[in-house]
């Protein structure tokens, strides 16, 4: 997450992401580290969300078992997001700003880490998550964003396409 370096730019409202599949909500993130100054003029950020411990698991098409039932290897990974037809096209970044102290969105980088099924031994498989993670896209458009209609859009929404 970039700030544009302009006078004004930055904010102390706080700006959350919602990530969209198809139009449906699968989590709000903060963009907010308690402990920095995060969107301020010339800032740049990055913020993790990867994990067992920061996604929940959210199926697409992969129908979830029933109750008391397992299956070893499970059909899914414990947590993350399927895109099952691929993010481009499915995939949309919602930016809320919950202010009205101006932030300039300068340049926007997505990158993921993929969840795969992977052979851990001659006859064992395992969900692993990647080590590296896979850029994905950039948006690049400055967008002013603020809850006073004066200042910006209190809204912007990143599609992958």
């Amino acid at each position: 997450m970039h700030t544009k370096d302009a006078r004004d730019a930055g904010t102390d409202s706080l700006v959350q992401a919602r990530v969209l599949r198809n139009g449906d909500e699968l989590r709000v993130l903060n963009l907010d580290y308690p402990s920095e100054d995060d969107l301020e003029r010339g800032a740049i950020r990055n913020y993790d969300y990867s994990g067992p411990t920061r996604l929940p698991r959210r199926n697409d098409r992969t129908p979830e078992l029933p109750p008391g039932i397992g299956q070893n290897p499970m059909p899914y990974p414990g947590y993350g997001f399927e895109f099952s037809h691929g993010m481009n096209g499915h995939l949309t970044l919602q930016l809320h700003i919950r202010g009205d102290d101006m932030w300039i969105k300068d340049n926007v980088d997505l990158y993921v880490r993929q969840i795969r099924l992977r052979a851990t031994s001659f006859d064992t498989l395992a969900w692993q998550e990647d080590s590296d993670w896979n850029y994905v896209a950039s948006w690049t458009r400055d967008v002013a964003m603020s809850t006073d209609s004066d200042e910006g859009a209190t809204r912007w929404n990143l599609v992958l396409t």
